[in-house]
């Protein structure tokens, strides 16, 4: 089944910003989740309340997941997982000892079940509207130089996809990073992909991000793959260069475990019909100024929801972001320890894989039954005052525990950030070398690895 089914339109269609956060919610935060167009969120911390409390002005919110690697720290994953569901190379399973976290078997049925299962009772039950898959790029990463394993694991990920789309229909699905095994394999069944560290005084003088760019513009036309970007630096300069290239962007200034308040903010409802309010012809007359600040509505807060959010998130975190994080491009990678692993893991070396996967078929799909995937998208405003009530529950949490859980998520953030600083530098060198490999390896003539 693909991704759209008997629909034509991608659930991302119409998303002009979006904001990624993994600690936990509070009334404040929910209330201006609700002026973006996107959240990606930890559905661990939420209850099914506030996810609806979320979407009553049309937000749509991603829910977390991790399909290569389990951390050690997630107990009740870990011990469901089989000895076929890791991923071996020689007999050994792949560990990441700076993360605690072992590389999975996409491959096996009976991670997929789990997997499936995770879906079913953390995104569907709460009423979330789809899923973002993080660490999907460590197939590229990591088995790239075994064709038969890469093909093994790129053929897993697409049965995963599919049976999520027979069971959960047109939900969202977002992928994070794994370009190559988004063009040869992904792009029919998924929704959108995720790049971060776009970084514009980087990717405006690497040809490899300048081709990247025009490969996942192709993808967006023949498949309807929208491309997220996250920066770290340079907030309107990268939201410059991502509004060109028709990417949906975020400028991520701290870790995820941080909201970052009041980068948007939306009209009414009501709002698209004041967009045509020919505000272009009110440019020709005294009212000069006004119209100066409006014409150009994607550098303004007062245009209209899909037009004024953009800028908005490049003008309020420009100062903090460029002060708080002139390092590399590492505190974008969205991934505390309290929510699940980090994206992908480049950091371990490239090793040649010799053996596939072992994988145990014999186990079963979850039975859990699929329902049909909440869609409580109310577009009014109301619902937002009866959900208050229900925000006590997650305040039922003692204070030892929530200090426990967010010590947990700054862990997580701080090892994605410099996972990710490791990927950066090991992608820039393999994008180096490809000019060279291509001539060797068929591979290098189609895809770009990340």
């Amino acid at each position: 089944m693909s991704k759209t089914g008997a629909q034509t339109m991608n659930p991302l269609d119409g998303v002009k910003n979006y904001q990624v956060y993994y600690g936990h919610p509070n009334e404040t935060i929910i209330k201006d989740m609700q002026n973006y167009d996107l959240v990606i969120i930890e559905p661990l911390h939420y209850t099914k309340a506030q996810v609806e409390q979320i979407k009553s002005r049309g937000t749509k919110v991603l829910g977390y997941i991790s399909v290569m690697e389990v951390a050690t720290w997630n107990t009740g994953l870990m011990s469901k997982l089989q000895s076929g569901d890791f991923f071996t190379r020689n007999g050994q399973r792949v560990h990441y000892s700076e993360w605690d976290s072992y590389l999975t078997n996409i491959a096996s049925p009976h991670f997929q079940g789990l997997l499936l299962t995770e879906i079913q009772n953390q995104v569907i039950a709460k009423g979330i509207d789809g899923v973002f898959m993080d660490t999907v790029g460590d197939i590229d990463n990591e088995h790239l130089n075994n064709p038969t394993v890469l093909k093994q694991q790129r053929d897993g990920l697409v049965n995963f996809l599919k049976e999520a789309r027979a069971r959960y229909g047109n939900i969202a699905m977002v992928q994070n990073w794994g370009f190559d095994t988004l063009e040869t394999s992904t792009a029919p069944y998924v929704d959108g992909i995720m790049w971060e560290s776009f970084n514009a005084d980087t990717i405006k003088s690497d040809a490899w991000s300048q081709n990247m760019i025009k490969k996942l513009q192709a993808v967006d036309t023949k498949h309807s793959v929208k491309t997220l970007t996250i920066s770290t630096r340079q907030s309107a300069e990268s939201h410059k260069l991502a509004a060109d290239s028709k990417f949906i962007h975020f400028h991520e200034a701290d870790a995820y475990v941080n909201w970052n308040a009041g980068l948007v903010t939306r009209t009414k409802d009501t709002a698209p019909t004041p967009a045509p309010v020919v505000v272009a012809p009110t440019t020709e007359t005294s009212t000069a100024t006004k119209p100066e600040a409006t014409k150009p509505t994607t550098e303004t807060t007062t245009a209209p929801k899909p037009e004024a959010t953009k800028p908005t998130t490049e003008t309020s975190t420009a100062t903090k972001p460029e002060a708080t994080k002139p390092t590399t491009e590492t505190s974008t990678a969205p991934k505390p320890e309290a929510t699940k692993p980090a994206t992908e893991t480049s950091t371990a070396p490239k090793p040649v894989a010799t053996k596939p996967a072992t994988e145990t078929s014999t186990a079963s799909k979850p039975t859990t039954a699929p329902t049909k995937p909440a869609a409580s998208t109310s577009t009014t405003t109301k619902p937002v005052e009866p959900e208050d009530s229900k925000q006590a529950e997650p305040k039922q949490k003692t204070e030892k525990e929530l200090k426990k859980e967010k010590k947990k998520a700054k862990k997580h953030a701080k090892k994605h950030a410099a996972k990710h600083a490791k990927f950066v530098k090991h992608e820039k060198a393999k994008g180096d070398m490809c000019a060279k490999a291509k001539h060797k390896t068929a591979g290098f003539l189609n895809f770009f690895k990340f």
